[in-house]
């Protein structure tokens, strides 16, 4: 039976059959279902506690009932009775609030103060040192095993009967420069592609020899880019064989680039081989007017450098194995201290002559015009005969990678180098 008792003046029993049936006055008060009495809030003083705790996600907005046989909670607003939702209650019964109304306080910091060790290791912050050193230490081996390449393809080509000299020099960029000169005046129109196919051989070789340093793109139709009077190839070093990606090796280059599983190489230098010699293609009149517009260019360079007073003297040569012109500078001070500054003002003289010029360019005037050498520097001098049909590629960059018989540009038909040496 329920905790709550009736009396007996409030009900009349009637048996039937054997079931007994309690009728109850209408003014009795039915017996709550959901919430009991006593946890009803009714008093205007707590009204504001509840509306409170309603905002709160917790339980507290919610209670659970005697009469709920599932233990599920019952919102207040649920209620079966359909009477007011607040009822006056005495105040007694509210003089201490049931503690889940309120909420309790948030957890206080850690304050407990620990004394330090005296004895602790120093903070030291990590640094990439290692790595960084370990990284220049493998890049200064590959340096020293494609100059030993160099070096080799230097001997190879030397021995040969067409060949005078070989002069090698690297500039600040890590790249080298290679300069053939010919032996003698060989009047051979096919001098300068003799040269080219040796040094070419020559390099592959050499590469070939190493355990590590590969000409890029040795297996390619074209693996080295044709400049004036020469070409340009790349040397790359091999870091592990087994997990090279030897595709980027053979053919030069990549289809999954960045995404590639496999190692690429981890040192590339350029190499530029130039044939110190002159070359001629086009008919004897035009290339007798090419001859004499670049011996007026060498006498306009000469005077132009004679006038600064660093200078004592000044020379234009015509150097009969290569059939072109040297500027001899010598310098009134210590070589050491003028040098750059003279070579830099042959420079400004050679490109303020060639602008002058109406047909005659620098060839890769606007990349790499002037190959380093070890007393100055060398240029190609080039013809143009129609700016509209002309390869600049060539021209300006001093590279063109379709070649002679493919490219459909037109390419300079007379060459000639000149040399810049300071003294």
């Amino acid at each position: 039976m329920a905790s709550e008792s009736y009396d007996i003046d409030d009900c009349t029993p009637t048996v039937k059959n054997t079931f007994i049936t309690f009728a109850t006055r209408a003014e009795a008060k039915p017996r709550r279902r959901s919430v009991p009495a006593s946890s009803r809030l009714c008093l205007p003083s707590i009204i504001d506690a509840k509306l409170m705790l309603d905002n709160i996600p917790s339980d507290v907005s919610t209670y659970e009932t005697d009469a709920s046989l599932s233990g599920t909670r019952t919102p207040m607003s649920d209620y079966d009775d359909p009477s007011p939702a607040f009822y006056i209650y005495p105040q007694e019964e509210f003089a201490h609030p049931p503690s889940s109304w309120f909420v309790p306080p948030p957890p206080q910091p850690h304050t407990e103060l620990r004394r330090l060790n005296s004895r602790a290791a120093a903070f030291q912050p990590q640094t990439e040192a290692p790595a960084v050193e370990e990284e220049d230490e493998r890049r200064q081996r590959y340096k020293k095993q494609v100059a030993e390449v160099i070096r080799l393809a230097r001997v190879s080509m030397k021995w040969s009967e067409h060949v005078k000299d070989v002069e090698v020099s690297e500039d600040a960029d890590g790249g080298w420069n290679v300069v053939v000169q010919p032996k003698g005046s060989d009047e051979n129109p096919f001098q300068t592609d003799i040269l080219l196919t040796l040094a070419k051989e020559a390099l592959l070789d050499a590469a070939a020899s190493s355990k590590c340093i590969y000409v890029m793109g040795y297996c390619a139709p074209k693996p080295f880019d044709m400049r004036a009077q020469g070409f340009e190839a790349t040397l790359g070093a091999m870091q592990v064989a087994q997990s090279a990606c030897w595709h980027v090796f053979k053919k030069g280059f990549c289809r999954h680039a960045e995404d590639c599983c496999k190692e690429h190489p981890g040192y590339q230098a350029p190499v530029h081989v130039v044939v110190e010699t002159a070359q001629f293609k086009s008919c004897p009149r035009f290339a007798h007017a090419f001859k004499e517009t670049v011996a007026d260019l060498a006498l306009s360079i000469t005077a132009e450098v004679g006038e600064s007073p660093h200078v004592e003297t000044v020379a234009a040569v015509k150097d009969n194995d290569s059939q072109g012109w040297s500027i001899e500078i010598t310098a009134k001070m210590d070589l050491a201290e003028c040098k750059e500054y003279l070579l830099t003002l042959a420079k400004n003289a050679l490109f303020t002559s060639t602008g002058n010029s109406g047909n005659v360019y620098i060839m890769g005037y606007a990349e790499k015009p002037f190959i380093k050498k070890s007393e100055g520097f060398v240029t190609i001098l080039g013809d143009m005969q129609d700016e509209s049909r002309i390869c600049w590629d060539l021209y300006a960059k001093g590279v063109c990678s379709r070649g002679d018989c493919t490219c459909r540009w037109e390419h300079p038909e007379c060459l000639m180098p000149l040399n810049v040496v300071v003294k």
